[in-house]
C-alpha cells in the first residue's frame, strides 16, 4: 500500500472514542428536551446520529478480527442491543410517549425491523430507530470488512468521497420525486430513518478504521482541504439553522466531513499519546452509559410530559434539566444491573456447547466395553 505507515495494532481501545459518544448523546437529548423552542445549534442534535452510525463502523472495525467469526460477532451485538431495547419497550408499553403503538409494532421494535417501515419507525421508544438501522449494519460488516480490507489506501479514501457524495445526491433524488409526487413525510422517512439510506455513514466509518489500521497517513492536499471543507460546511449549516432553513439530509451531509475528521483525529491523537481530556476517566465513564442514557431520555422526557400534559418536545424549558439529570441517573442504574449484566448472562448462553463424552465412555457415562482382538 501508498502512503502508509507501519501498520497499528488493532487491540487498543480508543477511550477518546467512547467519551464522545457521550456528547452525541448529550446532543440528542437536548435537542428533544428543547424541541419546542427551535434554538440554533441545539436543534441540530439529530446529527449525533450520523456521528453514531460513522463511529460504529469506525469502532467494530477497529476491533475487529479475523478468527472471531461472524456468529461470535452477531452473538456480541445482539447482546449489546437486546437488553436495553427490551427492558424500554416493555416501559415504553405502559408509559404511552408515542403515537401508533400496536402489538405488530411491538414485536416490530423488539427484532430491531421498526424502521423499514414509516408507520412503525417511530412507534414505543422512538430513538430505538436507530438500533434497526444499527443491527443492519452488523449484519452486513463482516462481508463489508472482508471485501474493504483488500483496499489499497487510494481506494479506500476513494470509497470515503464517493459516499459521501453518494448520499446527498441519493437524498436530492428522493426529495425531488418521491417527496413532490407522493409524500414530504415518506421522502423523510427514507432520507433519514430508512437503513439502507444511511448505510453509507456506517461504511465509511469502516474505511476509516481501515485506513487507521493501515497506518494512513493524508496527503498534504486533503490536510489542506479538509478545513476548508469543513468551514464552508458548518457555516452553511449554522447559517439555514439560524434562519429555521436546515433540511436534516442535507445538514447531515454538510457535517459529514467534521465528524469524519473529529473521529479521525482522536483516535490518531490518543494513538500518539496527546489526547488528554477525551481520555480522563470521567469522561469514559459517561461515554459508557451514552448508551444507556441515549435509550431512556425520551421515555423520561414523555413521562415528564404525561404528568402535566405536554409532549416529550413541548416540555417548559426549566423542566428540561432536572428531567435530563433525572435520565441520567435512570440510565446509571441500566447500565449497571440491566445492560451489562444481561449482555455477560446472553453471551454465556449462547456461547455454551454441549459437553463430549470423555474418551472410552458412551453418551450415559458408562465405560464402554473393550474391543476384542483375537
Amino acid at each position: 500500500m501508498t502512503e502508509s505507515l507501519q501498520r497499528q495494532e488493532p487491540t487498543r481501545r480508543l477511550h477518546s472514542l467512547t467519551s464522545l459518544r457521550f456528547f452525541a448523546a448529550a446532543a440528542v437529548a437536548l435537542m428533544h428536551g428543547f424541541g419546542r423552542y427551535q434554538l440554533p445549534v441545539v436543534d441540530l442534535g439529530f446529527v449525533g446520529v450520523s456521528f453514531f452510525f460513522m463511529l460504529s463502523g469506525f469502532v467494530l472495525t477497529w476491533a475487529h478480527t479475523e478468527g472471531k467469526g461472524s456468529v461470535v460477532f452477531l452473538r456480541d451485538r445482539f447482546a449489546k442491543l437486546f437488553p436495553l431495547n427490551a427492558m424500554t419497550l416493555a416501559v415504553a408499553a405502559f408509559v404511552p410517549v408515542a403515537p401508533n403503538s400496536s402489538p405488530v409494532f411491538f414485536l416490530q421494535s423488539l427484532t430491531f425491523t421498526q424502521a423499514w417501515w414509516l408507520p412503525a419507525a417511530l412507534s414505543f421508544n422512538p430513538v430505538a430507530w436507530s438500533l434497526s438501522a444499527e443491527a443492519f449494519f452488523y449484519l452486513l460488516l463482516p462481508a463489508i470488512v472482508s471485501v474493504m480490507r483488500r483496499f489499497s489506501t487510494r481506494q479506500l479514501v476513494g470509497s470515503i468521497v464517493f459516499l459521501a457524495v453518494l448520499q446527498p445526491v441519493m437524498g436530492l433524488i428522493l426529495q425531488l420525486t418521491i417527496g413532490v409526487n407522493v409524500s414530504a413525510s415518506a421522502a423523510h422517512f427514507l432520507t433519514y430513518y430508512f437503513p439502507p439510506y444511511r448505510l453509507s455513514e456506517f461504511i465509511i466509518g469502516v474505511a476509516l478504521a481501515l485506513l487507521l489500521k493501515a497506518g494512513y497517513i493524508p496527503s498534504r492536499a486533503c490536510q489542506l482541504a479538509a478545513p476548508a471543507t469543513i468551514t464552508a460546511g458548518v457555516a452553511l449549516v449554522f447559517v439555514a439553522d439560524f434562519f429555521h432553513m436546515a433540511l436534516s439530509w442535507v445538514s447531515s451531509a454538510l457535517l459529514l466531513p467534521a465528524i469524519l475528521v473529529l473521529i479521525w483525529t482522536s483516535a490518531t491523537r490518543e494513538l500518539a499519546g496527546a489526547s488528554r481530556l477525551l481520555t480522563n476517566p470521567r469522561l469514559v465513564k459517561l461515554g459508557d452509559r451514552s448508551f444507556s442514557f441515549y435509550m431512556v431520555h425520551y421515555l423520561v422526557l414523555g413521562f415528564a410530559g404525561l404528568l402535566i400534559g405536554e409532549g416529550a418536545q413541548t416540555l417548559p424549558w426549566w423542566i428540561v434539566p432536572p428531567t435530563l439529570i433525572a435520565a441520567a441517573g435512570i440510565a446509571a442504574v441500566g447500565y449497571r444491573f440491566v445492560e451489562k449484566p444481561c449482555e455477560r448472562l446472553i453471551r454465556d448462553l449462547l456461547s455454551r456447547k454441549p459437553a463430549l463424552p470423555p474418551a472410552g465412555e458412551d453418551a450415559k457415562g458408562a465405560s464402554s466395553p473393550p474391543v476384542r482382538t483375537g
